[in-house]
């Protein structure tokens, strides 16, 4: 079965997957709306959109979690999503692949590394308006270092891709 499962995968995009499996399904401007097969019903409650690379992105309105969706139908949250076949790509496919992988972490680092960096500005003004930090200013001083080294190791983690 797990060949069987490898090769699905490969195969099927998401969407491909997920909507035969649902009941009442409607093609929306965005996506597709049919009825939760979580929690029955016969109103088309939940929402199935293509998100980037082909990512299916669900939310059923009256609650559902996804897990609980996709269980109903025999799915699991990683069906959701492209499965690449690394075997078939060239070395610099796979470099690319993984440069892609690392820009939201990168992007959240740099995104750390800007708040931080106010903070330890305000810190930095406060003293040098020769007015003393307060416990709960040097605590949020320390955490702000602490933040901004934890981002820099984000940074400097896969800098030789």
């Amino acid at each position: 079965m797990g060949n069987n499962n490898e090769l699905r995968h490969v195969t099927a995009s998401p969407s491909a997957l997920l909507l035969p499996r649902l009941e009442g399904v409607i093609t929306t401007g965005k996506g597709w709306r049919a009825r939760c097969p979580a929690h029955g019903g016969k109103s088309a409650s939940l929402s199935i959109a293509e998100g980037d690379n082909n990512t299916l992105l669900l939310h059923c309105f009256t609650g559902c979690s996804v897990h609980d969706v996709l269980a109903a139908v025999g799915l699991e949250v990683g069906d959701l999503f492209v499965r690449k076949d690394l075997r078939s790509m060239s070395p610099a496919e796979r470099s690319q692949l993984r440069q892609a992988a690392l820009l939201p972490k990168w992007r959240a680092a740099l995104e750390v590394l800007n708040t931080e960096a106010g903070a330890v500005l305000i810190a930095a003004d406060q003293l040098a308006d020769n007015q003393p930090l307060n416990d709960a200013d040097l605590t949020r001083l320390r955490v702000a270092c602490l933040r901004i080294f934890d981002a820099t190791e984000v940074l400097h983690a896969h800098s030789d891709l």
